[in-house]
């Protein structure tokens, strides 16, 4: 699945030197290439060696015949400059897939209510590491959609048909912006789906109010990323029996979260070179392999000692000949001391900002930022304030599952991220309502595992 991803990328973007010379511009900025999107796998599609389109996939070829070769040539530019996180009340139902039509190349076509997209067989509850490509980089927050179970791909796509899954904040990336590189993370899928639904991930930058709209569709029916739909099927191919000649490549830069006091979650890029059949991550400084994966970029360590400083690298592997890629640069994480459970802050503080919204501006968008600024760690972190105007939060909110009690509005650290060390931040987001139009009186009584903290 990972090698599949990265070549079909390596296809696209190889072919991306010619858009200069058919006059196309080369404008925005990314769009997800696994599960591949839309835009992006009708781009695999149609390109040809010289650079012009001939689509085999008839919803493809019937998007080229609408929207013509703009959404193509700049398959990473379906977007909207003034999006600034909005969801339903802004974008219409029918139109998620296109952002609701405002960015500057048509991709209307893409929001089509049809079975003969391009698809990506997934296996439901199974954990992927999601690709999103970085044409231009942006920071910001990537939330991920599933159509519910029940779906029917065959009807407009509406609000009401999605559930937000996952969220991530400022992922890693395998290297610098206008090529093949990308944005990485891995999301679990919902357990519960069956048969064809969309992926829908949207990009919401925090550096400005552009967004980015990304439909994926996949079948859930045990699949392991292969794709369907587009000339070859490259997913229905056999894999090479193996790659003997084949160095493996390095893997990308290795990082660590969940960090607890006896175990870490450990991810890293895939490796763009080679054959590898597998990763180790090691001990550097003695070159102990402390866990290793079958092809999976991630794994939990455990068995780790508390309130103790670790070093990690990754090297990638090529089971057929025995041969293994030079190791990463190390990443250092610190273990939790066996009492930093309880959350005891020292100080903390709180960034806040809202942004109006929708018909008769009651709808905002709010983002909240919360620093510790504490000598300690802050495990299991959750952040409460209190909104004095009669505001309404939409839950579940992103980057923390927020919920609203009367006045009272608590954010609870997800899973990926649990812990704030001491010094550095947390963010996120969630959508809402105010009582009344332009009326957003400031949230007030902010705390950090009940410390209080400077808003």
């Amino acid at each position: 699945m990972r090698r599949l991803a990265a070549s079909l990328l390596a296809v696209t973007l190889g072919a991306a030197g010619i858009v200069a010379a058919v006059g196309q511009s080369a404008a925005a900025h990314g769009a997800e290439v696994f599960p591949g999107s839309r835009q992006y796998l009708c781009w695999v599609d149609a390109v040809t060696e010289s650079g012009a389109l001939s689509p085999s996939n008839a919803a493809c070829a019937d998007a080229l015949a609408e929207g013509g070769p703009n959404a193509y040539y700049n398959w990473f530019g379906n977007l909207d400059s003034n999006g600034a996180g909005r969801t339903e009340g802004y974008i219409p139902d029918g139109t998620i897939c296109s952002g609701g039509d405002r960015g500057p190349y048509d991709f209307s076509a893409f929001s089509a209510a049809r079975t003969d997209w391009p698809t990506t067989h997934l296996t439901a509850g199974a954990t992927y590491e999601f690709q999103h490509n970085n044409w231009a980089e942006h920071p910001g927050r990537f939330d991920v959609y599933v159509t519910r179970e029940g779906f029917d791909p065959s009807q407009p796509l509406g609000w009401s048909d999605l559930e937000l899954v996952d969220s991530v904040t400022d992922p890693p990336d395998t290297g610098g912006p206008g090529g093949d590189n990308y944005y990485y993370w891995d999301v679990t899928l919902p357990a519960d789906r069956t048969g064809r639904h969309i992926v829908f991930t949207h990009w919401v930058r925090s550096d400005s109010n552009e967004n980015f709209y990304s439909c994926s569709d996949v079948a859930f029916d045990g699949g392991d990323g292969e794709v369907t739909g587009i000339d070859g099927d490259p997913g229905t191919e056999e894999p090479p029996a193996a790659c003997p000649d084949e160095t493996p490549g390095v893997p990308g830069a290795a990082r660590a979260s969940s960090i607890t006091a006896t175990g870490a979650h450990v991810m890293w890029g895939v490796a763009q070179d080679g054959c590898v059949t597998g990763y180790d991550v090691l001990d550097p400084a003695t070159g102990a392999v402390l866990a290793s994966t079958d092809g999976s970029p991630m794994v939990d360590l455990t068995g780790l000692d508390p309130g103790t400083s670790y070093d990690v690298a990754v090297r990638s592997r090529n089971d057929n000949t025995g041969a293994v890629s030079t190791a990463t640069a190390s990443t250092t994480f610190t273990t939790l001391t066996e009492d930093d459970g309880g959350g005891d802050a020292g100080a903390c503080e709180v960034t806040y900002s809202a942004q109006s919204w929708g018909d008769g501006q009651r709808g905002y968008t709010a983002s909240v930022t919360v620093t510790n600024t504490s000598d300690s760690p802050v495990a299991n972190w959750s952040v409460a304030f209190e909104y004095p105007g009669g505001q309404t939060v939409d839950e579940p909110g992103w980057s923390a599952t927020v919920t609203q009690s009367g006045t009272t509005v608590t954010a609870a650290a997800p899973p990926w991220s649990t812990t704030v060390a001491a010094g550095q931040s947390v963010t996120f987001g969630f959508n809402g309502a105010t009582a009344s139009a332009g009326q957003h009186p400031a949230p007030q009584d902010f705390t950090l595992a009940g410390a209080a903290c400077d808003a």
